[in-house]
């Protein structure tokens, strides 16, 4: 499938960020986490969207959880509950028998993000297509939402698929305190943004020299990121907003949840999803928006 061809290397990863802040207009967040009670609420909320609004059609349950004002960054659907009825049900006429399966999660401070498949045949995880969810809580209701879909490949470069979890911690994995979800986002967010700003020294200091990728243009490894680091591409200089006055590349929201970090490119058309385990990065998801190349 295509990549943004005038950042071959950081599409090929999902490395691409753009305007300077976030489309609600406050910015990206960066403040320490919210009560983990609190977040687990919020994400208990979302996911009735899929196991109940989408996988069982009760649009009901939409207009339950949405709130009055509900902001739809998706231009192709009207806001509130009736626009997200209608995307789930515009869904379900591209892909007839489509079923939501959720593979990732995290909820940090007011925020939720899903990553999920949308697929008739969902055992094969080669079908169908990727998604990336993310939501604002409000009063217990949903308020914003941004939305990022991919056409899934029939075959990625790694071999993996855009879904599966390569890496296993040795003892299973671990309980993270809320400190530390906030010190893997502060790491993965910065050694990220050294990448995008073209600094290769980071790859052996940030990430873990196994690094399982699941975008499907890249393999595993250090190596092929090294490889595109060193053909010399950087971001074109008049990409409007794609870094700030010092040369610091700036994201959308960041979330921290368990060993997992995602961060959203500040046009929301790329989501990256990064494990942190032992002080390194070693495993790597994104879905980039199709037409978003």
């Amino acid at each position: 499938m295509g990549y943004r061809k005038t950042l071959p290397w950081l599409a090929a990863v999902a490395f691409f960020a753009t305007a300077c802040s976030s489309a609600s207009g406050t910015g990206p967040a960066t403040a320490a986490g919210s009560s983990s009670a609190s977040e687990e609420q919020n994400k208990a909320l979302v996911l009735r969207l899929y196991s109940e609004a989408f996988n069982q059609g009760k649009t009901d349950v939409v207009k339950e959880l949405v709130g009055a004002g509900y902001v739809q960054h998706d231009k192709s659907v009207p806001g509130g509950a009736d626009g997200q009825v209608k995307q789930f049900q515009d869904l379900k006429a591209k892909i007839p028998g489509a079923v939501a399966t959720v593979k990732r999660t995290a909820a940090d401070r007011d925020l939720v993000a899903v990553h999920w498949h949308a697929s008739a045949t969902p055992a094969n995880e080669a079908t169908g297509e990727a998604k990336v969810d993310l939501f604002r809580v409000g009063n217990s209701k949903l308020v914003e939402h941004w939305s990022i879909t991919q056409t899934v490949p029939a075959t990625t470069a790694s071999g993996n698929s855009l879904f599966s979890d390569q890496y296993q911690h040795p003892n299973g994995a671990p309980a993270l305190s809320e400190e530390q979800e906030e010190k893997n986002r502060t790491f993965a967010v910065e050694a990220y943004r050294k990448l995008s700003d073209g600094d290769a020294t980071v790859i052996d200091t940030s990430w873990d020299q196994r690094y399982y990728q699941h975008n499907p243009a890249a393999a595993n490894g250090t190596g092929p990121l090294k490889q595109f680091m060193q053909q010399g591409v950087t971001p074109p200089s008049g990409t409007p907003g794609a870094t700030t006055g010092s040369g610091g590349t700036q994201f959308g929201n960041t979330l921290a949840d368990g060993d997992l970090v995602w961060v959203f490119s500040s046009d929301y058309v790329v989501a990256d999803i990064f494990r942190v385990a032992d002080g390194k990065i070693i495993e790597h998801w994104d879905v980039v928006a199709d037409g978003g190349q």
